[in-house]
């Protein structure tokens, strides 16, 4: 997606869950009673509609993205949105530049940063919240990985997060810094962006 899912979108997944009960979509392996509402549900955070959804898990990105009827994007598919097909080293380019990504520490809009878009139109992808990917982590993975769309490994201690947060240095926002968190972890730094299988013509 173009665009990180916002609080008002996962609002809408909660909503969905409270009245249906239906978990049908979840993660087989999540923990056992997990209702997938981010911690401090009630903070004033979760007020502003188009902020980044935060504290979210790898479970709850994971079951929001299969309810949206998408999916958590790979390490590979994120990297390529983020970079490009030439490899730059920011979304926006090679050269560092603080007013294309928001490092201020502060909440700000999904999309608001239009300056700091991808060659593919993607907002966000440095800076503001990290996103999770589907993929396990392993240091040495793409060593070893098939060329064409790697998938990531079979299993590992760890799940990909990707492009930093607002919290981040300049130098943890290139578009090809690797990071990895427990899939159960959750933070004010931790959000979500989907994607989606395009079928060929």
């Amino acid at each position: 997606d173009c665009y990180e899912v916002t609080n008002a979108q996962y609002w809408e997944f909660l909503e969905y869950i409270k009245k249906t009960n239906d978990h049908s979509k979840c993660f087989k392996g999540e923990p056992s009673n997990k209702d997938h509402t981010p911690k401090f549900w009630d903070n004033e955070y979760y007020n502003v509609p188009d902020y980044p959804v935060a504290r979210i898990d790898w479970y709850d990105a994971y079951a929001y993205a299969a309810w949206a009827g998408k999916r958590l994007p790979t390490e590979a598919e994120w990297e390529k949105a983020a970079r490009g097909s030439d490899g730059r080293n920011f979304p926006w380019g090679n050269e560092w530049d603080p007013a294309r990504c928001n490092l201020s520490g502060e909440p700000k809009p999904v999309g608001s940063v239009a300056a700091g878009k991808s060659v593919y139109g993607c907002y966000d992808m440095a800076g503001g919240v990290y996103e999770w990917c589907a993929d396990w982590y392993l240091n040495t993975y793409y060593t070893e990985s098939p060329y064409k769309n790697p998938k990531g490994p079979d299993k590992a201690a760890k799940r990909v997060i990707r492009g930093g947060s607002r919290f981040s240095k300049p130098f943890q926002v290139r578009a090809h810094t690797r990071k990895s968190e427990q899939p159960d972890l959750f933070n004010l730094a931790l959000g979500l962006r989907c994607a989606k299988d395009v079928k060929e013509k």
